[in-house]
């Protein structure tokens, strides 16, 4: 590979750092390379589902140690407010969590959070913006899946951790554990 694969120890060291979670990973670096930066913007804005996917499957590939056991594993999307969702045709952390689970078998559920509120883009904030612009943005969604799963958020780009945090405390109060985060970037 031409550009710094970050799966393994190293991911887990650095979503480890951001998140203060017990399990993390990430597949790259994006300040490291034009092509993966051109990648990332194709699977967001020019909807490349397929790319987020195939994607998704090459992060899945290099997890190690899995925090939680595969019959209980569920995997979350960061969502999308359906305004964005709608502009774009898709969510892209959906699809990234797809090819995730097309690897490790374990299912997406892309409706146990919520987005409740739409704004500007988050990029080029700091860490105590962003926190608070997503202040009470994700709630658990009424309804879906009771039963007690081990969650592993997912999203596309992980820049200051702020938008994992905000998800794992929406479920704080909810019968499911989150137990880690999957980002394919670290920007």
């Amino acid at each position: 590979m031409h550009w710094p694969d970050l799966r393994g120890e190293m991911g887990r060291i650095l979503m480890q750092e951001r998140l203060a979670m017990p399990w993390g990973q990430v597949g790259f670096r994006l300040r490291e390379s034009a092509f993966l930066e051109a990648q990332i913007r194709t699977i967001k804005y020019r909807g490349d589902r397929w790319l987020a996917w195939h994607w998704g499957r090459w992060l899945a590939i290099g997890c190690e140690d899995l925090p939680a056991s595969m019959d209980a594993l569920v995997l979350v999307p960061i969502p999308l407010h359906w305004r964005r969702k709608w502009d774009r045709g898709f969510n892209q952390a959906e699809w990234v969590a797809r090819g995730v689970a097309s690897v490790l078998k374990a299912p997406v559920e892309s409706r146990l959070l919520g987005r409740t509120s739409h704004g500007a883009s988050l990029t080029g904030m700091t860490r105590k913006e962003r926190q608070r612009k997503l202040e009470g943005t994700y709630t658990m969604s009424d309804g879906r899946s009771t039963s007690p799963r081990k969650v592993l958020l997912v999203d596309d780009v992980l820049t200051t951790g702020t938008t994992f945090r905000m998800c794992a405390a929406a479920l704080e109060d909810s019968p499911h554990e989150v137990i880690g985060a999957l980002a394919l970037a670290l920007a």
